[in-house]
């Protein structure tokens, strides 16, 4: 019985087959109707494109100061990347609750952390990162808050330069700035590291198995601190054999422009 049953639901389950209706007398064939995916579908229904961007929409991409509409012909829907401000989670870390996460708050964080080289952060770019926010708006908001670190005498400011700005420390504070990268720059070695970097320097690229060689008794952990403090570096030698050179950071901490530089190993101190 249970089988027999099965088998009816089946039958019943089963649609009925969908008579094709001829096509019409100078009708066009579908797949070269015209308008292709773009064009509404037979009952109705909206395009894929249309469709796309009415989501698009709905999601809040479209750029609200964009000139003019779309139109069906548009191609595709630019995605915007940047963070939503409007959503719960954006920005809700355990933190002061004062300081909320606004425009003007995100633009002065990518003023502190600045772009390599002091270079100056543009409001095209900022605003690029901030769902309807336009350039001139990011501007203003520079200017504000130039004008709020002025007015609390804050030890730092931000001025516009160039295209773009930057935040930096006061005239009056920046030699402040100087002693604590020269400090940093500082690096306290051994005898035995110096002599190590002195038979690289002068023999480079240097094999581990010809420090001997070049009266050098060059211990491993000696030879782990000087590549992990980047005054050398373990590449491939001439014949592949890995081998040791000097870097940037070496000619930067010994004040030379290039490795040429170096005076004769038996010529006097300078």
């Amino acid at each position: 019985m249970a089988t027999s049953k099965s088998r009816r639901t089946g039958r019943e389950r089963a649609a009925p087959p969908q008579a094709t209706p001829a096509p019409e007398a100078g009708a066009q064939p579908q797949s070269a109707a015209a308008g292709g995916i773009t064009a509404a579908p037979a009952d109705g229904g909206l395009s894929i494109d249309r469709l796309a961007r009415a989501f698009a929409s709905m999601m809040g991409v479209a750029d609200p100061y964009g000139s003019g509409t779309p139109t069906d012909g548009d191609a595709g829907v630019e995605v915007d990347p940047s963070p939503n401000l409007d959503e719960e989670d954006f920005g809700s870390g355990e933190h002061d609750a004062a300081c909320r996460v606004s425009p003007g708050t995100i633009l002065e964080a990518l003023l502190f952390v600045g772009l390599p080289g002091g270079t100056p952060l543009g409001a095209k770019r900022v605003a690029a990162l901030m769902r309807g926010v336009r350039p001139q708006e990011i501007d203003d908001l520079a200017a504000e808050l130039a004008r709020n670190y002025r007015a609390n005498k804050c030890p730092y400011e931000v001025v516009s330069l160039a295209d773009g700005w930057v935040m930096r420390l006061r005239e009056e504070y920046a030699s402040l700035g100087r002693v604590i990268e020269s400090r940093a720059r500082l690096v306290r070695l051994d005898a035995d590291a110096l002599d190590v970097l002195a038979v690289v320097a002068w023999n480079q690229p240097v094999a581990r198995d010809r420090f001997v060689e070049l009266g050098c008794d060059a211990s491993p952990s000696v030879l782990r601190l000087l590549v992990r403090r980047g005054l050398l570096e373990l590449a491939p030698g001439d014949d592949g054999t890995p081998s040791y050179r000097t870097t940037r950071k070496f000619l930067d901490v010994f004040h030379l422009a290039r490795i040429e530089d170096l005076p004769e190993p038996d010529a006097p101190p300078a």
